[in-house]
Protein backbone atom coordinates (compact mmCIF):
# COMPACT_ATOMS: atom_id res chain seq x y z
CA UNK A 1 0.00 0.00 0.00
CA UNK A 2 1.39 3.36 -0.89
CA UNK A 3 0.55 6.72 0.60
CA UNK A 4 -2.16 8.76 -1.09
CA UNK A 5 -0.75 12.06 -2.41
CA UNK A 6 -2.09 15.22 -0.77
CA UNK A 7 -5.29 16.45 -2.37
CA UNK A 8 -6.23 13.02 -3.74
CA UNK A 9 -8.78 10.75 -2.11
CA UNK A 10 -8.38 7.01 -1.94
CA UNK A 11 -10.61 5.22 -4.45
CA UNK A 12 -13.26 2.94 -2.97
CA UNK A 13 -11.64 -0.15 -4.50
CA UNK A 14 -8.07 0.61 -3.39
CA UNK A 15 -6.66 -1.77 -0.76
CA UNK A 16 -6.48 -0.53 2.82
CA UNK A 17 -4.31 -1.83 5.68
CA UNK A 18 -5.25 -0.86 9.24
CA UNK A 19 -3.45 -1.73 12.45
CA UNK A 20 -6.17 -3.12 14.75
CA UNK A 21 -4.02 -4.42 17.62
CA UNK A 22 -0.32 -4.53 18.32
CA UNK A 23 -0.23 -8.01 16.77
CA UNK A 24 -2.84 -7.77 13.97
CA UNK A 25 -3.65 -5.79 10.84
CA UNK A 26 -6.92 -5.71 8.91
CA UNK A 27 -6.43 -5.77 5.15
CA UNK A 28 -9.40 -4.76 3.03
CA UNK A 29 -8.84 -5.69 -0.61
CA UNK A 30 -10.46 -7.52 -3.48
CA UNK A 31 -13.86 -7.51 -1.81
CA UNK A 32 -12.50 -9.27 1.25
CA UNK A 33 -11.34 -8.44 4.75
CA UNK A 34 -8.35 -10.33 6.11
CA UNK A 35 -7.13 -10.30 9.69
CA UNK A 36 -3.42 -11.19 9.69
CA UNK A 37 -0.23 -10.87 11.71
CA UNK A 38 1.03 -7.28 11.88
CA UNK A 39 4.67 -8.21 11.28
CA UNK A 40 6.44 -10.15 8.56
CA UNK A 41 7.77 -13.51 9.80
CA UNK A 42 11.05 -12.91 7.92
CA UNK A 43 12.51 -9.96 9.81
CA UNK A 44 9.56 -8.29 11.53
CA UNK A 45 8.70 -5.68 8.90
CA UNK A 46 5.54 -3.76 9.81
CA UNK A 47 2.88 -4.89 7.37
CA UNK A 48 0.68 -1.84 7.92
CA UNK A 49 3.17 -0.23 5.51
CA UNK A 50 3.10 -3.18 3.12
CA UNK A 51 2.03 -3.02 -0.53
CA UNK A 52 -1.23 -4.87 -1.20
CA UNK A 53 -2.24 -6.44 -4.50
CA UNK A 54 -6.03 -6.44 -4.20
CA UNK A 55 -6.56 -8.46 -7.37
CA UNK A 56 -4.40 -11.38 -6.25
CA UNK A 57 -4.99 -10.77 -2.51
CA UNK A 58 -1.31 -10.58 -1.58
CA UNK A 59 0.74 -8.36 0.69
CA UNK A 60 4.40 -7.47 0.27
CA UNK A 61 6.56 -6.57 3.25
CA UNK A 62 8.10 -3.10 2.94
CA UNK A 63 11.36 -4.23 4.57
CA UNK A 64 12.70 -7.03 2.34
CA UNK A 65 9.84 -7.38 -0.19
CA UNK A 66 8.70 -10.85 0.80
CA UNK A 67 5.18 -11.45 -0.54
CA UNK A 68 2.43 -13.50 1.13
CA UNK A 69 -0.90 -14.86 -0.07
CA UNK A 70 -3.52 -13.32 2.23
CA UNK A 71 -5.91 -16.26 1.95
CA UNK A 72 -3.46 -18.92 3.12
CA UNK A 73 -0.50 -16.99 4.54
CA UNK A 74 1.91 -18.86 2.24
CA UNK A 75 5.04 -17.05 1.05
CA UNK A 76 4.79 -16.54 -2.71
CA UNK A 77 8.11 -14.75 -3.29
CA UNK A 78 11.03 -13.18 -1.50
CA UNK A 79 13.21 -14.32 1.36
CA UNK A 80 12.61 -17.81 2.73
CA UNK A 81 10.65 -17.70 5.97
CA UNK A 82 7.62 -19.10 7.75
CA UNK A 83 4.12 -18.44 6.47
CA UNK A 84 2.29 -15.29 7.52
CA UNK A 85 -0.28 -15.98 10.24
CA UNK A 86 -3.74 -15.34 8.78
CA UNK A 87 -6.39 -15.26 11.49
CA UNK A 88 -9.53 -14.85 9.40
CA UNK A 89 -10.69 -14.13 5.84
CA UNK A 90 -14.13 -12.57 5.53
CA UNK A 91 -16.20 -11.51 2.56
CA UNK A 92 -16.68 -7.76 2.29
CA UNK A 93 -19.67 -6.82 4.44
CA UNK A 94 -20.21 -3.27 3.24
CA UNK A 95 -23.70 -4.13 1.93
CA UNK A 96 -24.89 -5.46 5.28
CA UNK A 97 -27.19 -3.04 7.10
CA UNK A 98 -26.66 -3.14 10.89
CA UNK A 99 -29.74 -4.35 12.75
CA UNK A 100 -31.31 -5.84 9.63
CA UNK A 101 -31.89 -9.57 9.57
CA UNK A 102 -31.05 -10.87 6.10
CA UNK A 103 -31.79 -14.48 7.09
CA UNK A 104 -34.05 -16.03 4.45
CA UNK A 105 -37.62 -16.85 5.46
CA UNK A 106 -37.75 -20.52 6.37
CA UNK A 107 -41.52 -20.83 5.85
CA UNK A 108 -42.43 -19.84 9.38
CA UNK A 109 -46.13 -19.03 9.59
CA UNK A 110 -47.30 -16.42 12.06
CA UNK A 111 -50.70 -15.05 12.98
CA UNK A 112 -53.96 -17.08 13.12
CA UNK A 113 -52.70 -19.55 10.50
CA UNK A 114 -49.93 -20.62 12.91
CA UNK A 115 -52.39 -22.32 15.26
CA UNK A 116 -53.58 -25.88 14.51
CA UNK A 117 -56.61 -25.75 12.24
CA UNK A 118 -56.24 -21.97 11.87
CA UNK A 119 -58.30 -21.45 15.06
CA UNK A 120 -57.94 -18.12 16.86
Amino acid sequence: MTAVPAGRRRAADEPVVRQVTEDLVLVEAGGRKVLAAAVCPHRGGRLKYGRVDGDRLRITCPLHHTTFDLTSGERTSGAACAALRVVDVLPDTQDVVPGRDDTPDRGVVTGPDALPGGAP
